[in-house]
């Protein structure tokens, strides 16, 4: 199974059968076209954590290397550790600015390195959504009470804000049980009553995968076609080889485009705000 999309996700969209190409044949399509994606539109499209180590310039903002950005972890400027919920983070260009509580003024220019431990990632709020019983404050391994675990399984990511205008990714540690959460860290306080939210792939980018697995998968099963007989005897006329299904280029002409209007769509990262 890949990351993003199944072995019958594929088949689903492009119609191949197990009998004309394997299981095992899909899955090694998938693991294949699933990076590509990532490295063109250079995000990914589930949370991941990220070290940066940076250059200082001098001013009160830096950008990351990655983003979306959704959350800061831990920062250290020329060796110093600053608290990184002191910082102003903005989410889809990844400009992290040092704000009125921070212990350092600029990121300081020269040889000295700013690194940052953050979570990036393309993705979308899903419908399963819950709040927080209590206040919680920030740490590793925070346990979380909240109104519903439905939904919510150990290993997913979440995303935590309230009013208080705090917000922050999470990963749960554990699976749910009696309506609480183990999060992974809050950087954070957050109020009671604050949301809580699981976030996945965006449904145009696990589609512009699917196609892309696909368009890969229907392109395999023309080049092989070559044995096939795609033709019949009738009197004097002869069965013909080596042509590849008309069926196959034309469902592969209609997913090429679906593709190619989702990529005009969608641009590559950095968001450039």
């Amino acid at each position: 199974m890949g990351t993003y999309v199944t072995v019958a996700d594929v088949r689903r969209t492009s119609g191949i059968l197990v009998t004309e190409i394997s299981d095992v044949d899909v899955e090694a399509i998938i693991t294949e076209c699933e990076p590509q994606i990532e490295r063109f539109y250079n995000t990914t499209f589930t949370p991941k954590e990220r070290i940066d180590i940076l250059d200082g310039n001098g001013t009160y903002r830096i950008i990351l290397d990655k983003n979306p950005l959704l959350a800061v972890r831990e920062i250290k400027i020329d060796g110093e550790t600053e608290d990184p919920a002191s910082l102003l983070v903005f989410r889809e260009s990844g400009k992290v600015e040092l704000g009125s509580e921070s212990t350092n003024r600029t990121f300081k220019e020269g040889s000295q390195k700013v690194v940052v431990k953050y979570i990036y990632g393309f993705v979308e709020e899903t419908s399963t959504v819950t709040t927080t019983s209590l206040a919680e404050i920030a740490g590793t391994n925070v346990s979380v009470e909240v109104g519903s675990i439905t939904g919510l399984l150990d290993n997913d990511w979440v995303e935590i804000y309230g009013m208080d205008g705090h917000k922050e990714a999470a990963q749960i540690n554990g699976t749910p049980a009696l309506n609480t959460i183990i999060l992974d860290k809050l950087v954070f306080t957050h109020e009671a009553g604050s949301t809580v939210v699981k976030l996945t792939i965006t449904e145009t980018m696990k589609k512009l995968i699917n196609l892309a697995c696909s368009i890969a998968c229907v392109a395999r099963l023309i080049g092989q076609s070559y044995t096939d007989t795609v033709g019949y005897g009738l009197g004097e006329l002869n069965i013909q080889k080596g042509e590849p299904y008309t069926q196959w280029r034309e469902t592969a002409s209609q997913m090429i485009a679906e593709r190619d209007q989702l990529m005009s769509n969608i641009k590559p990262r950095p968001y450039i705000c």
